[in-house]
């Protein structure tokens, strides 16, 4: 007996042993992989790694500081969306008239597009899918129209008005640039909205000498181009964009390579609830149907009562939120969080969202205070966010027990296969176990997720980095690194 007593000690210590030597040699490696990486010579860094089920802390610095997160902030918002609405959550935009109509009447005295939050009224396929290219972004509003054809609607004789009532205010949340506001990253957000609320302008190189091809996707747009851009020698490509904040107007200038690949920019429209209804007087037209009034928008006060002529239901929110974590959509996410504050409060404002937001995080024991975070938007855009490593991990570790599990696992960029991570963890074997939403902007990058290790189940982390010069495609590959150690424990 005391022979066995004996015996079963000396594994035990020799398990103690054995676990700290290797997490010492964790140590040592990360250590001297910091060592090894420049960009982070002047940067700050926090990570924290933990064993998702237990909370085992295996790994872990400066995890209680404040960091830009940049995109992290993302899986704030959409475990928000996850759990209060649902992941079979649909949105509605429907087509109503303000006169009361009954099947049989042919003719309609105005006709409203009210916005329900769809954020997919594009050419975007859903299920998401890496391989898949846009089909025609007029799609939903073709279908609309054609609903409208079937009721036997002929003619419109009033206008045709883009309501974006259901999210009034803040179409850019404070902390974005006026830059943002040119570019789709930063377009404004809208209950209703079209391909994204951009435009796709792409230049085409001709002969040499010759102003390049322009071209847009979608075809109708507000913009207003001045395409100064020659065609040169080579394959070298030098475009500027010049556009006024708040003007439709675009101007572009310099050179495209005549060898060049085509060159393509996204930038965002001004009115998106006006160009919708513009696009969809264009669908109806193509239908057969006469409008003879003009595109107007609205985006405060109620929508005008009256009768539903048509509706238009969104793909379920499981299929929809993999679109903001795959390719980190930031308008998207903001109309997640306006669309909480209008379900739970029945104000689709940005204070409302971040109000649920924040009694969602504290639920989970995660403080809106000095150790917790400081989140002023959906997205991550706004660069007075902050967060922590150990606020993020504390969220995946919550998300990890909900039911929502395999949407929410499912809804985040894979390794080397998809999404924002597509072209990261090259050569390392095993990345696609690693699964994790991005954060970039300048000076700042993080990356959260999980990671299924060899031996010991499924790890959650968070890393960020703030304050780095360099490329930023240094820090990539740093983190990177970071991460595949742990792929092997």
């Amino acid at each position: 007996m005391t022979f066995a007593r004996g015996f079963v000690a000396s594994v035990l210590l020799a398990a103690v042993a054995f676990s700290a030597t290797r997490h010492t040699s964790l140590e040592a490696r990360i250590a001297k992989l910091i060592a090894a990486s420049p960009v982070l010579e002047r940067g700050h860094i926090g990570y924290k790694f933990v064993d998702v089920e237990t909370g085992r802390v295996i790994a872990d610095h400066e995890a209680a500081a404040f960091f830009t997160p940049a995109s992290n902030t993302k899986l704030y918002t959409t475990a928000l969306a996850l759990t209060r609405l649902g992941p079979a959550y649909t949105f509605k935009t429907q087509l109503t008239t303000t006169m009361v109509w009954t099947p049989g009447q042919t003719i309609l005295r105005d006709l409203q597009i009210v916005g329900g939050g769809d954020p997919n009224l594009s050419g975007r396929i859903l299920p998401y899918d890496v391989k898949a290219k846009p089909g025609d972004a007029l799609t939903a509003l073709r279908q609309l129209a054609g609903k409208l054809a079937d009721a036997g609607i002929k003619e419109i004789t009033g206008d045709v008005t883009g309501v974006a009532t259901r999210y009034s205010g803040d179409p850019y949340p404070d902390g974005w640039t006026i830059d943002d506001s040119i570019y789709d990253y930063g377009a404004p957000i809208s209950a209703l909205t079209f391909n994204d609320n951009a435009v796709t302008v792409k230049l085409t190189p001709g002969e040499i000498g010759d102003i390049a091809e322009l071209a847009t996707t979608p075809v109708n747009t507000p913009l207003l181009f001045l395409n100064q851009v020659t065609t040169s020698p080579g394959g070298e490509t030098q475009v500027h964009v010049g556009r006024a904040p708040g003007s439709n107007e675009v101007v572009l200038t310099g050179n495209i390579g005549a060898a060049a690949i085509p060159w393509q920019q996204d930038l965002a429209v001004l009115d998106p609830a006006r160009w919708t209804a513009a696009t969809l007087i264009d669908a109806l037209r193509d239908c057969g149907i006469t409008v003879r009034g003009e595109p107007r928008s609205q985006y405060e006060g109620p929508p005008t009562a009256g009768t539903v002529v048509a509706v238009h239901e969104s793909a379920p929110l499981a299929q929809t939120l993999t679109v903001v974590n795959k390719v980190s959509q930031n308008l998207h996410a903001e109309m997640f969080l306006r669309e909480v504050g209008f379900v739970s409060q029945g104000s689709g404002t940005l204070r409302a969202g971040v109000e649920e937001r924040t009694k969602f995080l504290q639920e989970l024991g995660i403080t809106q205070d000095l150790t917790g975070l400081a989140l002023q938007d959906g997205s991550g855009l706004a660069r007075q966010d902050l967060t922590t490593p150990d606020s993020t991990v504390a969220l995946l570790r919550a998300m990890w027990q909900r039911p929502e599990r395999d949407v929410w696992l499912a809804s985040l960029p894979i390794g080397g296969v998809d999404g924002s991570l597509e072209h990261r963890f090259k050569n390392i074997p095993g990345a696609e176990r690693i699964h994790a939403k991005t954060g970039s902007l300048s000076h700042v990058n993080a990356l959260s997720g999980y990671i299924e290790t060899r031996q010991h189940g499924w790890v959650a982390f968070s890393v960020m980095i703030n304050a780095t010069e360099g490329h930023s495609a240094d820090v990539h590959t740093f983190i990177d690194r970071l991460c595949a150690l742990f792929l092997s424990i």
